[in-house]
């Protein structure tokens, strides 16, 4: 466990690559306004976003940055509108690149990681990966939750002869008489 406060907020990605450095270290979620702003709760002092980062060059001499984020957010559930936990353990794997023309030129099996010159912004980093990693729809595995919602029934299929044919009316208009 880290102590927050202790992850970089920009780094020389170029110099840690050469050097095939890790950086790894906590922040409080406080301090990504981005996803606070989608938790249910304000987030508090202690709650931290821990990460891991391993920066490298490749056989085309391109930065990578690879690593993991984990972090527990409160979100609100679509079933039941109450606050849940939810764990979060978003991969990161990227190249990092300085401009949107390089980015472009990125192969498509990989992700583009856009700096700001020479400097990458971890704090941004990690907020667009944590907002990726986001379900898209907030479920949470309360007992009660799951089993009023797992338990209604289907609607029924209605009958052949009760269904409605908006268009059965045209067979009669491109008949012969």
């Amino acid at each position: 466990m880290y102590e927050p406060g202790t992850l970089a907020h920009h780094v020389d990605y170029r110099r840690l690559a050469t050097q095939r450095r890790e950086v790894s270290g906590a922040i409080t979620l406080g301090r990504l306004p981005r996803v606070a702003a989608v938790c249910a709760r304000r987030p508090g002092e202690d709650d931290e976003v821990e990460a891991e980062l391993r920066f490298f060059e490749d056989a085309q001499r391109r930065v990578r940055v690879e690593g993991s984020i984990r972090t527990t957010l409160t979100l609100i559930c679509q079933r039941c509108l109450r606050d849940y936990a939810q764990a979060m353990d978003a991969p990161i794997a990227g190249v990092v690149v300085g401009s949107d023309e390089a980015a472009a030129n990125v192969p498509r099996a990989d992700e583009p990681v856009l700096a700001e010159g020479d400097t990458l912004d971890l704090h941004a980093l990690i907020s667009d990966e944590l907002l990726l990693a986001l379900p898209s729809v907030g479920r949470c595995e309360r007992a009660d939750c799951c089993s009023r919602h797992a338990a209604e029934p289907e609607a029924p299929a209605p009958e052949a002869d009760e269904r409605q044919f908006p268009f059965a009316g045209l067979d009669r208009l491109t008949r012969d008489d």
